[in-house]
C-alpha cells in the first residue's frame, strides 16, 4: 500500500522513543557513598588514633655506675658515683626538638647478690617530667654524649620495673 508516494507497512509497530541499553553496569549510588564514607572514618581513625596515649608522663631512666667507681652513700645501701654524677639526661623527639630533661640522682641503690652478675654496682635512677606521650619512638642523650633511641614504652617503665629488668639482664663484657 502506498500513501503519497511511500510505502508504509501496517506489520510493525514503529517507536518514538529511542530505547537505550545500559552497555556498563554501574554502581549503586549507597555503595559509592558508604565507600567513601568509611575511607574517611579509616583514614581519620588512623591520623587521631584515639588509642594512643598522649597525655605526658614522667620517664624514669636508670644508669649502673660499675662499683670500683662508687663510694658508700649517706645511708646503709646507697652509693655515690666518683665520676659523672647528677648529668643532665635530655629526651628529644625524632625531628630533634628537645621535649623535656631531669637530672640523675646524686645517690643510688647498691645492687644485691639478687642482681647477679650487677651485684655490688651502683643503680642511679633519673626521673624526667612531662614528657608528651603518644611519639612512639624518642631519643635519649646522657651528659652530652651521643644520643639513643629509646621506645616510649621502655620510658614509660617505673624505676620498680627498671630495677627488676636488672635482676634478669646480662651484664655486657
Amino acid at each position: 500500500m502506498t500513501e503519497g508516494g511511500e510505502a508504509v507497512s501496517k506489520g510493525e509497530p514503529v517507536s518514538l522513543t529511542k530505547a537505550t541499553q545500559k552497555s556498563q553496569w554501574r554502581l549503586p549510588v549507597w555503595v559509592v557513598v558508604s565507600s567513601v564514607v568509611a575511607v574517611a572514618v579509616v583514614a581519620t581513625l588512623w591520623l587521631w588514633a584515639p588509642w594512643v596515649d598522649r597525655s605526658p608522663f614522667t620517664a624514669f631512666t636508670t644508669g649502673v655506675a660499675p662499683g670500683e667507681y662508687t663510694v658508700e652513700g649517706s645511708t646503709p645501701g646507697s652509693c655515690v658515683r666518683t665520676a659523672a654524677s647528677e648529668e643532665e639526661t635530655v629526651i628529644y623527639d625524632e625531628d630533634g626538638k628537645r621535649l623535656a630533661s631531669g637530672r640523675a640522682e646524686r645517690e643510688g641503690e647498691r645492687m644485691g647478690a639478687e642482681f647477679g652478675d650487677w651485684a655490688g654496682d651502683c643503680l642511679i635512677m633519673t626521673r624526667i617530667d612531662n614528657i608528651p606521650g603518644g611519639m612512639g619512638t624518642y631519643w635519649s642523650e646522657w651528659g652530652g654524649g651521643d644520643r639513643t633511641e629509646v621506645e616510649e614504652e621502655q620510658l614509660r617503665m617505673t624505676f620498680e620495673e627498671h630495677r627488676e629488668w636488672f635482676k634478669t639482664a646480662e651484664k655486657p663484657r
